[in-house]
C-alpha cells in the first residue's frame, strides 16, 4: 500500500496515473480527456444517495462535461492519495466561484486498459455556517432540522 499527499511530491504508481489524469483533465476543462480517463462500462456508486448512482462512461461525462461549463474556473486539488493494488483512494476538494466541495472516492482501476473502472463516491458541499456538531447529531433523523 502506498500514502501520499501532494506535498510529497512522490512519483504516482499506475493505478493512480487514470485518477491523476482525470483530475488533471478536469481542471484543464478537457472533455476529451475526461472521457480518456474512464472505461465504457464505467460504474459510479453513491452509497448516500443511491438514486445519483449510475453505469457508463457517457454520463460521467456528462456530468464532468456540465460541471466544467457551469463552474469553468472550478478545480479539483487531490489532499491524499492512498494506493492498494487496483484500488486508490482519493480525498479531494472542489472549488469553484460559487460551489465548494469535499468529497473522499474510492476508484477501482481496470489494469488491463489503464482506466477507472467503478467509483463509489462519498461528497458534500462544504457548509461553513451549518449547526455545529451537537445540534447537528441530535437533528439526525430530522431533515427539516440537519440544515
Amino acid at each position: 500500500m502506498l500514502c501520499t499527499t501532494p506535498s510529497e511530491g512522490t512519483v504516482p504508481p499506475v493505478a493512480q496515473d487514470a485518477v491523476l489524469r482525470f483530475v488533471d483533465a478536469v481542471n484543464r476543462g478537457d472533455v476529451d480527456g475526461v472521457e480518456a480517463a474512464f472505461h465504457p462500462d464505467f460504474e459510479m456508486i453513491v452509497p448516500q444517495h443511491p438514486a445519483r448512482g449510475f453505469k457508463g462512461r457517457d454520463q460521467e461525462v456528462r456530468n464532468m462535461r456540465t460541471l466544467m461549463t457551469t463552474h469553468p474556473e472550478g478545480r479539483i486539488e487531490v489532499r491524499r492519495v492512498v494506493e492498494s493494488g487496483n484500488e486508490v483512494w482519493v480525498q479531494n476538494r472542489y472549488t469553484s466561484n460559487a460551489l465548494e466541495m469535499e468529497a473522499v472516492v474510492i476508484y477501482e482501476i481496470d489494469p488491463i486498459t489503464d482506466t477507472i473502472l467503478v467509483g463509489h463516491y462519498y461528497s458534500e458541499e462544504v457548509d461553513r455556517g451549518g449547526p455545529e456538531t451537537n445540534a447537528w447529531i441530535e437533528a439526525l433523523g430530522h431533515p427539516a432540522q440537519t440544515r
